[in-house]
């Protein structure tokens, strides 16, 4: 079994996305109580409440009806694709779990992989909290891109060599107790790992590309965001103060 295999999922969905969307993100973007927030210094600059008022510095801005419209739309597509960025980082945690599911169920010792399944929830754990505050909102951290690309990348890539470590200590203990029982003589051992390796090459290859997919169409996704921010800035200057998205 590749050592960095169920690693690899998890790094999937980060590194694929960051690579491919050419989109910054200049400030944390908030959203809570059915509205978003642009924040500085920790404080919210730009925002759009749940009946699509809009506030920039505090004060309310008056809207024409076409402007209105036009915030309406705007908002409720950011609240539908922001939260996608925290679903497909969740998404590559658990199709790690099920390629770790794969090699679990290759054995008649599956306690032997509770830490590794222990390691995978962590990272789980940790990639919820990137996108989700202490009060469970939604917060899309500011240059969330290159962060991936960089701090976040090398974070994963250090927790992965701990997964990969107690994979293949998984595998060992599993198989040592499989020989130990007499379950196993040497042909079917090599047997076993092929047909192991095959099926988890198989798995691997459909889940990224899965993901790979998944990740380029939210960063469409994302770019159209911020055309439309574009278009939205034209109709309502005031909105150029304090930019969502910048390409």
């Amino acid at each position: 079994m590749n050592k960095l295999l169920i690693g690899g999922l998890l790094l999937t969905s980060s590194s694929a996305f960051a690579q491919s969307c050419p989109v910054d993100v200049p400030n944390p973007i908030h959203i809570e109580n059915g509205g978003i927030s642009v924040y500085e210094q920790g404080q919210p600059k730009l925002v759009i409440d749940k009946n699509n008022d809009l506030y920039i510095n505090g004060s309310k801005v008056d809207l024409t009806a076409v402007q209105q419209k036009a915030i309406d739309a705007y908002s409720k597509d950011v609240q539908i694709y922001l939260p996608q960025m925290a679903q497909l980082a969740q998404e590559g945690v658990g199709m790690a779990t099920d390629v770790l599911g794969t090699v679990a169920n290759s054995f008649e010792s599956k306690d032997a992989f509770n830490q590794v399944q222990s390691l995978i929830n962590h990272l789980g754990e940790q990639a919820h909290d990137k996108f989700y505050n202490s009060k469970g909102e939604f917060v899309m951290p500011a240059e969330v891109f290159s962060s991936m690309d960089g701090d976040w990348k090398t974070e994963f890539e250090s927790a992965m060599k701990q997964v990969s470590v107690e994979s293949v200590a998984g595998v060992f203990a599993a198989l040592s107790e499989e020989m130990k029982n007499g379950n196993l003589d040497f042909t079917q051992l090599q047997s076993k790992f092929a047909d192991l390796k095959n099926r988890l090459r198989e798995q691997m290859v459909q889940r990224s590309d899965e993901m790979k997919v998944k990740a380029n169409a939210l960063c469409g996704s994302i770019e159209g965001l911020a055309e439309q921010e574009k278009r939205l800035q034209q109709a309502i200057p005031q909105l150029k103060d304090v930019p969502m998205f910048e390409i």
